[in-house]
């Protein structure tokens, strides 16, 4: 069998159309030979006349209306269609109209024949065309189903991965209809919690309702996956389904959500990983865009996770204009083809300006501010990452670019009279035990005393804790270990950590920025904070995998390979301890000492000094003495 597939198959386009037609015009002549005039007229000479003699007799009316179906058929592009590939109710339309178009040609060249009009045969000529059109829809459809059946035939053995699909509503369907002809994949069954639902069928397909059947299609199928075809739940309902589906241990992916969909961000059947929205235990909230309406911004480290995503909401504020500014090149390219698609396909009237500059340099700083007129700045340019910045030879750059960088754009702000600058904080500037986080708890400071010595310009800080697939985040780092079969590495089972997603910590910080009133320090609300280890245990479950202990047994092992330099067990958000309410509940403003400018300058000289020279002694003690709390992690 598989054989005479893999024949016709392989056959050229023009062959296949060959064999099609033929099969056509065969089944139009069968149809007319059958319950047209042909066999009529032979029961009504009682079999005394031949069959062929009364074929070759009434041939014209059968000729004339199938050449004009055929015609029809070509020019409506019936034979354009793959039948292997096309939708059942593409062909089911062409063929009906091509029926009728058969039907009726006949009508009319068997009433021009036999002057049905004068005879008054005319009722029962329209029945019989009607009759004839049916019929010869009823055979191109047999025949169009059959070569389907039999071209998309798959010997048991070829059969790809198991997959159920959660939903058996709308969503799931068409899921099932974009899925359903690739061979790497094997619908095992629809699930539903509806009752109403329970037993019925989609296509042959069983829906399954109650939980044991899940549990026996994992015994069934030990590799089975779960495609979630829900798009309307909310996040709860999602979290709930997904953690429901965490003990079978089945790999879960998901469609888009209506929010997604409605963005038009994505296709109702494009397949995706679960986002750690669906995993975390945490609510995220939406917000309608700020008005940046007639506005000139700029956004620093524009290219980066919060950078790019702070411009991809601020154009939903209609802005006169967006710096791009961006001291990698590869970087700058990405978001401003980003940004150009987006503009485009939503119509977006904004121009966007892409700057390759260092935050370092007052100049280019300057150059840029004053000749586009700059009214916002959201400062997201930073070295972030623990591990580089606390590396020896690193140290002092860190510095230059976290600490000097923020200065240098703060006091450039000043003197162009920007509106607001939003700088952009970390929760490992609270009593930190790193070089990254004490150079960003040394920026914030230095923030507030510029602010303090300014009217023209509003300043303010937001600090928030880890974002969810930023750059060096834990989360793409879990997937891609557990896509190569582990093992999973974790510094050590007690570390928490925060999280948010890019797209709300953006949102609340564009949002915080409205809320500057000068020297504010700004704290996102981040939720509860969650065990990596138990993150880890999540993410290999719902990718159906298990989890090998101390190595033994099949499945994905998690290791613990030790604090890295300057990381904590868990993170901080307040250094004060209180935090004031905003009206917003998830923004809260946090009211933090500074010291004394002359103090601060002091502090800043000696450790730019030290910077130059690379004296990373004198710069670990510059810190210890003025940043509070600052004591560098033990790590073995």
């Amino acid at each position: 069998m598989n054989g005479l597939l893999s024949v016709l198959r392989s056959l050229s386009r023009r062959y296949k159309l060959l064999i099609l037609s033929s099969i056509d015009f065969s089944t139009a002549f069968a149809c007319w030979v059958i319950f047209g005039p042909p066999f009529t007229a032979l029961i009504a000479s009682n079999f005394q006349v031949g069959l062929l003699s009364i074929i070759s007799l009434n041939i014209y009316n059968f000729i004339i209306p199938t050449a004009v179906t055929f015609i029809y058929f070509v020019k409506s592009g019936f034979y354009r269609s793959s039948i292997r590939y096309s939708e059942s109710r593409d062909l089911i339309t062409r063929a009906l109209k091509g029926s009728a178009v058969f039907g009726i040609s006949w009508g009319i060249v068997y009433t021009a024949e036999y002057e049905v009009v004068r005879n008054q045969y005319l009722v029962a000529t329209i029945f019989k065309s009607l009759f004839l059109a049916f019929v010869f829809y009823a055979f191109l459809q047999t025949s169009r189903d059959a070569a389907r059946i039999i071209l998309n035939f798959t010997k048991r053995e070829n059969i790809g991965k198991p997959v159920l699909i959660y939903g058996a509503g709308v969503a799931g369907n068409e899921l099932y209809q974009s899925i359903k002809h690739n061979h790497e994949i094997n619908i095992v069954g629809f699930f539903d919690d509806s009752k109403a639902l329970s037993g019925a069928e989609i296509n042959s397909i069983k829906i399954y309702g109650k939980k044991k059947h899940l549990k026996e299609l994992t015994e069934i199928y030990p590799n089975l996956e779960v495609y979630l075809a829900i798009p309307s739940l909310s996040v709860s309902e999602r979290r709930r389904i997904i953690s429901s589906l965490e003990k079978y241990k089945v790999a879960v992916r998901t469609i888009p959500t209506l929010h997604e969909i409605v963005a038009n961000q994505k296709k109702m059947v494009e397949m995706q990983d679960l986002s750690i929205d669906d995993i975390l235990p945490r609510n995220t909230v939406r917000y309608s865009p700020i008005s940046f309406y007639g506005m000139n911004l700029m956004i620093t480290g524009a290219g980066g996770s919060i950078g790019s995503e702070i411009v991809r909401q601020a154009l939903l504020g209609n802005p006169n204009k967006i710096v791009l500014f961006e001291l990698s090149e590869i970087n700058l390219y990405s978001i401003q083809e980003e940004i150009e698609s987006i503009i485009k396909a939503k119509d977006i009237s904004v121009e966007v300006i892409s700057v390759l500059g260092d935050v370092k340099d007052k100049f280019r700083l300057k150059e840029i501010i004053n000749n586009h007129s700059i009214d916002f700045i959201y400062h997201a340019a930073a070295y972030k990452h623990v591990p580089i910045v606390e590396y020896y030879e690193n140290i002092s750059e860190g510095l230059k670019n976290n600490i000097f960088g923020t200065k240098a754009l703060c006091e450039v702000a000043s003197e162009c009279n920007v509106k607001k600058v939003v700088v952009i904080s970390t929760d490992k500037a609270v009593r930190p035990t790193n070089i990254m986080g004490a150079s960003k708890r040394l920026a914030e400071m230095v923030v507030q005393s510029i602010d303090s010595e300014n009217s023209n310009t509003k300043y303010c800080i937001v600090r928030f804790g880890n974002v969810i697939n930023s750059s060096g985040s834990v989360i793409p780092l879990f997937r891609k270990q557990i896509a190569q079969g582990g093992p999973v590495t974790i510094t050590h089972k007690e570390v928490t950590r925060y999280f948010m997603t890019i797209s709300e910590a953006s949102s609340l910080v564009i949002q915080a920025g409205e809320f500057a009133e000068g020297g504010d320090v700004f704290i996102l609300d981040m939720g509860d904070q969650v065990k990596i280890f138990e993150l880890a245990e999540k993410l290999i479950y719902l990718s159906g995998r298990n989890i090998s202990h101390d190595g033994q047994g099949e499945g994905i092992e998690i290791k613990e390979i030790g604090l890295r330099p300057g990381e904590k067990l868990y993170e901080e958000l307040l250094i004060s301890g209180d935090k004031l309410k905003t009206s917003n509940s998830k923004i809260f403003k946090s009211i933090e000492k500074y010291p004394a400018k002359d103090v601060l300058t002091k502090v800043l000289d000696d450790l730019y000094n030290a910077s130059l020279s690379n004296d990373v002694l004198e710069i670990r003690n510059i810190l210890k003495t003025n940043v509070e709390g600052f004591k560098e992690a033990k790590n073995e």
